[in-house]
């Protein structure tokens, strides 16, 4: 068996059931394996209001060590949810939401 299955087989249930409680009791979870160098696999539930720092963990996680696929999303959070980051000031990214998708 190589690592996939292994993963596939004995890891990703147990990951599932993990996830599965902490759905159940209202708190997010992401865990990331890697059983081979670039291959990756992913249990994850995420709750609506979790927190920036968990977004965060996640993104780069799901990123797979791509820098701009990190920024991309970490702007796209800020231009509709606002910031206070001195790396996005000077990226020119509005530390207010976009009106265009602000709720009303």
């Amino acid at each position: 068996m190589n690592d996939e299955e292994f993963y596939d087989k004995e890891i990703a249930p147990k990951l599932l059931e993990l996830g599965t409680l902490c759905k159940d009791r209202g708190m997010s979870f992401a865990c990331f394996v890697e059983y081979f160098p670039g291959h990756f696999a992913e249990t994850a539930c995420v709750k609506a209001d979790a927190s920036f720092a968990f977004r965060l963990i996640l993104w780069a996680g799901r990123c797979r060590g791509n820098i701009d696929s990190l920024m991309i999303a970490v702007q796209r959070w800020a231009q509709k949810h606002g910031h206070s980051s001195a790396v996005l000031n000077i990226l020119k990214v509005p530390t207010t939401p976009d009106s265009a998708t602000e709720k009303p």
